[in-house]
């Protein structure tokens, strides 16, 4: 009798341990945790699976405008692009060469007349590349490279020129190259209604003449700006290992966790990855410099479609320079519309070397930036133009008529009790030979406080 009832017993304990087990597992499979809403940055972050189209990495640094005698400018990437709007509307036609000898000091004179607009680049874009932004009617478009583009609305006061013309000219100063344009508008009330009209907001710029070089423009007032933080962190190498071998199946891999360095190579090509300054770079031995050259409309395309094709858009990329005898391009990092040319890091842009029908070398960062809202942006009042030139004219070690461009950027640079918490902190800089450098924060900023203002 007691074995009966302890077996009977047995099932019924079995039976309910069965049926809780189901009732747990059905709980786990519908189960919906509540959470909180994260709000969104005000920034807007470049993921890995991010595409970008040309006109977003090819833009112009600086828009100026020269009207009845008045300097005005902007920076701002948002204000740019409502001209460009505008121009895209526009169609060119006409282009013709003006000049295969065009000085600087000629440039200057073309560019400190009344009633133009000009746009400044930091290299020298092909015609074909900026033809997404200013459509062209010609079937076939000059092998033309620029880096001022400038605007003239002069002929519309004159009677011997149709009202609705406006002359373009493409330079290129690094070439002496001059060319010249025509657009249509609508009407000269047109012209003034929709785009100059959009300008009026802009800031106070002012010349800054030198002989035979380059003129400098600058914002004539101070500059309240913001210190940025944002956190970093790395991004995936196998990406870049699919990208870049021929064969990834057969990349091997070699970590030194003392100098967290991993290399990765095959028979032909090592890529080097340093985890502590978040730093890549690959080269592929079977290519050498200068082996294939191809055509200058070609080369950005190529090295854009290349890190577009990997999704290699980790942030906010743009062009900034061109070497057609190394066959390389340029992509210059930037935060919050501002360039970034100084970093505690490997690098603040992306290096692509062109060889052999593909890329031969790649040097780039391996991090991500995440905005933090919640942080607070600490104030910084930078000296105006005319101040800051003052400054470097009387510095010793810097030969100030070597200078082509002078800016304002970011440095980036760890924070001092946060590991992975970067602070980008703007300054002036100064660019020689193609190399940007960063004046010293105490001559940077008003009152020469590096603080920063609460």
């Amino acid at each position: 009798m007691g074995l009966k009832y302890l077996e009977q017993t047995k099932s019924v304990v079995l039976t309910v341990l069965v049926l809780l087990s189901i009732t747990l597992t059905f709980s786990i499979w519908s189960y919906r945790p509540h959470y909180e809403t994260v709000e969104k940055a005000d920034s807007v972050t470049v993921s890995m699976e991010s595409k970008r189209q040309l006109s977003d990495v090819v833009q112009p640094y600086r828009l100026l405008l020269h009207k009845d005698g008045m300097w005005t400018g902007t920076a701002d990437t948002e204000e740019m692009e409502t001209t460009f709007k505008q121009l895209k509307k526009w169609e060119l036609s006409d282009i013709s060469p003006v000049s295969n000898n065009f000085s600087v000091a000629k440039l200057n004179d073309l560019m400190l007349l009344d009633n133009r607009m000009i746009f400044q680049f930091d290299s020298e874009v092909p015609m074909i590349t900026f033809q997404n932004i200013l459509p062209m009617s010609a079937k076939k478009v000059p092998e033309v490279s620029f880096d001022h583009l400038i605007i003239s609305w002069s002929s519309l006061n004159k009677d011997d020129v149709p009202t609705n013309e406006l002359t373009v000219f493409f330079s290129n100063s690094k070439q002496k190259q001059l060319y010249r344009a025509k657009i249509m508008v609508k009407s000269e009330k047109n012209f003034e209604n929709n785009l100059l009209a959009n300008m009026k907001s802009f800031k106070q710029y002012v010349p800054f003449q030198r002989e035979n070089t380059n003129t400098l423009f600058l914002p004539v007032e101070t500059q309240k700006m913001a210190q940025y933080k944002y956190l970093i962190s790395s991004i995936s190498i196998e990406d870049f290992k699919t990208a870049l071998f021929v064969n990834p199946k057969i990349v091997k891999m070699s970590p030194d966790n003392q100098t967290g360095i991993e290399k990765y190579s095959d028979d032909k090509s090592i890529m080097t990855v340093d985890r502590n300054l978040y730093m890549e770079s690959f080269v592929d031995s079977t290519a050498t410099e200068n082996q294939e050259n191809i055509q200058k409309t070609h080369l950005i395309s190529n090295t854009f479609n290349f890190i577009n094709e990997h999704a290699g858009w980790t942030g906010d990329y743009r062009y900034s320079n061109v070497d057609y005898n190394a066959q390389s391009v340029d992509y210059q990092l930037y935060i919050e519309n501002l360039p970034v040319y100084e970093t505690d890091l490997g690098t603040t842009k992306i290096e692509v070397y062109w060889g052999n029908g593909r890329i031969y070398r790649y040097i780039r960062p391996t991090y991500k930036l995440a905005y933090l809202p919640q942080e607070k942006n600490k104030q910084v009042e930078l000296v105006s133009g005319e101040q800051i030139v003052h400054k470097l004219m009387v510095d010793k070690k810097v030969d100030f008529n070597k200078i082509t461009a002078l800016r304002i950027g970011l440095t980036m640079k760890k924070d001092a009790t946060r590991s992975s918490i970067y602070l980008f902190e703007p300054t002036w800089f100064y660019r020689i030979d193609d190399v940007w450098h960063a004046v010293k924060q105490k001559d940077a900023v008003v009152g020469g406080d590096v603080s920063g203002l609460e």
